[in-house]
């Protein structure tokens, strides 16, 4: 009986050695079932665009498969005709000549087969004559310009190496089913056989091909974890043969039922989405498959079948009806390969076995597909919709008087590029104007452009902190102001969300000799919608001998009497050391202004190295800006606007049952143009955003580790330019996408 109960002994599995060692994106049994058990439309509908991201769009590998050596063998495999054990008609045969066998791959040759596959009913591969008479066969059909498969049965590490100097392809070792189920159906070999047989197909850098049978009887749960074996192995396998029972007369499972076809489907879309770059192969059990279910089956990820009249011993549909079949779905077969070269979406080798750079991507498709099953993964997606996702909170991305005055600056003669950084030659007197305006804007002594928000904050909190001092910081500040913090080699101590008695306590506590104490905070929280108690953080710096520091990113445009942010709008200016005010949100631009003393900024300019070491922004960065500044303090209707709406959105929103994020924060704005819309599981924030993305509306999910685990959420955000029926249209579309309550029972 098979002694396998944990992932990290099958990942980790060598010869000899009974020492796990979990692989880096080993996906757990709990990931593999939310991939395997999600609705089937959606499942199929995820793996078809991971299918289509990997592999070539529309083309099928053809594989033909021959039996070498049939019957006699002295397994015990419940399903196999060719077993010795029990009494279904197939009779021992000897070895195949090389002659014969060559016979057979040039006609699967002339048929568009790419691959050649050969079986021998073995439990282990043979030592002596036959052996050397398989290398010889192997090298034949390899000079075919074929890939070359086979499935031998157990191999040792030296037969491994010598299959591969003689050129084959792969070696297929199927894994049948689960580890907890497999000694149901085979008695006479141990799980932890195959895995050895397979690692050392690895180690001889051969391709693995590796899949498993539905229908043995084995349950759902069964099926999850073969995948997650699979899926874990410590490189995907180069193939993954599904197979649907043949039950054979004579055999124990002669009298198992048919597999459902959608379960086949299931079984090939998780494995798609699970080890994106394998083939997918569409294996024994086609003849009892419609044409209709083979589409959905290929449309679901399959991209490799077996050609011919026979697999081994059980019948297969005719070369004729495949192409046919292809043809009307307007697939292709796949082209053969240049001899001597790698399938195009073959698994990367294991690390030891191939390139460095083929063994980092492996690592890489591994652990995106750890996160596809996750549904954590982030693609690009072009805009579409109404935009109720971007910062673009006063529409000034857009407005027609600062394009107008952008084209006017960039007339005959206007330099395009800042040709290097600020220190070098890439300052420019309208950065010096624009940078003494927004000084004099927000009510601060200077001010210091950077290229980006990011940039500001990194450079700012790795200059200024040194090790032996602590940032206080609280617990949902951006990645930026983190990683500016890391950088510093400062101490960082982290407080709850917005919780000062916490933050209170944290600051009572020593520091190191020497070390100084800064108070990190944002005066609007991007993923929650909140507003820090400004006055009440000022108040206990000052108690504390803590420095101040602010980031503005979403208040900036939005907040204060003329949008100069939130610590103008506290009055509380010089109690703060520096504020941080990125111009990609409300101001509809780019870049980032640190605002703070000229001493800082000065300190800044030799010290902070995102600002010394990065190009300077083009100079007509500065005509928009300075545009966008205009705009912001002669049109307040804007920033009334976007208030009055947020405020419009959330009753709507709550009337609609939906639970925002800062439902129950101390520091809730009714006004706040962030608009949270908590779903907790990642998936239902997926899902809500497709909904309404066919809806007509742009809304994109905010998954951790962006936000804290269960809190995955629509983040919405109000615009000027929106209208109250875009708002009460979304908040209609949104309450068909909140799940149905336990109670809900449909209509009979």
């Amino acid at each position: 009986m098979s002694t396998i109960t944990d992932i990290s002994g099958i990942a980790g599995f060598q010869p000899g050695s009974r020492q796990p060692s979990r692989a880096a994106s080993t996906p757990t049994l709990a990931e593999v079932e939310a991939v395997y058990r999600r609705p089937l439309l959606d499942l199929i509908e995820q793996a078809h665009a991971i299918h289509r991201e990997f592999h070539p769009e529309g083309e099928v590998q053809l594989c033909q498969l021959l039996s070498i050596k049939t019957g006699g063998c002295p397994e015990d495999c419940a399903y196999c005709p060719q077993s010795a054990h029990y009494q279904t008609g197939v009779k021992a045969e000897a070895l195949l000549d090389a002659a014969t066998v060559l016979d057979e791959a040039r006609r699967a040759r002339q048929e568009g087969a790419t691959r050649f596959c050969m079986g021998a009913a073995w439990r282990q591969a043979k030592a002596g004559a036959d052996f050397e008479r398989v290398l010889e066969i192997v090298r034949g059909v390899a000079g075919l310009g074929l890939e070359v498969c086979c499935t031998l049965g157990m191999l040792n590490p030296e037969q491994a190496r010598r299959l591969a100097e003689a050129g084959l392809t792969a070696y297929n070792h199927n894994l049948d089913t689960s580890p907890e189920f497999y000694d149901r159906i085979i008695s006479t070999r141990q799980y932890e056989d195959r895995l050895a047989t397979l690692a050392h197909v690895r180690d001889a850098g051969l391709q693995v091909c590796c899949g498993g049978i539905l229908g043995l009887g084995e349950s759902e749960s069964d099926r999850i974890r073969l995948l997650q074996v699979l899926a874990s192995l410590p490189a995907p396998p180069e193939s993954v043969p599904i197979n649907a029972l043949v039950p054979v007369a004579g055999t124990p499972l002669e009298r198992q039922p048919p597999v459902e076809p959608l379960e086949m489907v299931r079984m090939i879309a998780a494995a798609r989405i699970l080890m994106p770059r394998s083939k997918v192969r569409l294996s024994a059990g086609r003849l009892e498959l419609t044409d209709e279910a083979q589409t959905l089956c290929f449309y679901a990820g399959a991209n490799s079948i077996f050609m011919g009249e026979k697999l081994l011993t059980t019948p297969n549909p005719v070369p004729d009806r495949d192409l046919d079949l292809l043809r009307r779905l307007g697939l292709r077969p796949e082209p053969p390969h240049r001899h001597g070269e790698p399938p195009r979406s073959a698994a990367a080798p294991a690390p030891g076995t191939g390139s460095a750079i083929t063994a980092a991507e492996a690592e890489m498709e591994a652990e995106l597909a750890r996160l596809e099953a996750q549904s954590r993964r982030r693609r690009l997606a072009p805009a579409a919709g109404e935009d109720f996702c971007s910062n673009d909170y006063l529409g000034l991305a857009d407005h027609a008087g600062i394009r107008q005055r952008m084209l006017a600056a960039l007339g005959p003669g206007a330099r395009l590029g800042s040709g290097g950084s600020r220190l070098v030659r890439g300052n420019a007197a309208e950065f010096e104007r624009l940078e003494a305006r927004m000084a004099a804007f927000c009510g601060a002594e200077a001010a210091l452009l950077f290229p980006s928000g990011y940039a500001a904050n990194i450079g700012l909190l790795s200059a200024i902190a040194r090790p032996g001092d602590v940032f206080f910081s609280d617990a949902l500040n951006h990645a930026s102001l983190i990683d500016g913090m890391r950088l510093s080699g400062a101490e960082r101590r982290v407080f709850p969300h917005l919780d000062l008695h916490a933050l209170e306590s944290l600051l009572r506590r020593p520091v190191p000799a020497g070390g100084r104490r800064w108070i990190v905070v944002e005066s609007l929280y991007s993923m929650e919608g909140d507003r820090a108690p400004l006055a009440a953080l000022a108040k206990l710096a000052r108690q504390h001998g803590a420095a101040l520091i602010v980031d503005e990113a979403h208040a900036t445009g939005i907040l204060g009497g003329n949008g100069e942010g939130g610590v103008a709008e506290a009055g509380i200016a010089e109690a703060v050391l520096a504020r941080v005010h990125p111009c990609g949100k409300a101001v509809g631009a780019a870049g980032a202004f640190v605002c703070g003393s000229r001493t800082l900024c000065e300190w800044l300019v030799n010290r902070a190295r995102p600002f010394i070491y990065t190009t300077a922004p083009p100079p007509w960065l500065a005509v928009q800006l300075d545009a966008a500044l205009d705009v912001i303090q002669n049109e307040p209707w804007r920033r009334q606007r976007v208030k009055a709406l947020a405020a419009e959105l959330r009753a709507a929103l709550h009337q609609s049952g939906c639970r925002l994020a800062d439902d129950h924060s101390p520091g809730r704005d009714p006004e706040s143009p962030i608009v949270a819309v908590l779903f907790g599981p990642d998936q239902a924030a997926v899902a809500a955003e497709r909904q309404l993305a066919a809806a007509g509306f742009d809304c994109r999910a905010i998954r951790p580790p962006t936000v804290p685990e269960g809190s995955a959420r629509l983040r919405l955000s109000v615009h000027a330019t929106h209208t109250p029926a875009m708002l009460a249209r979304l908040a209609d579309e949104l309450r068909r996408c909140l799940p149905l309550p336990p109670s809900h029972h449909p209509p009979s």
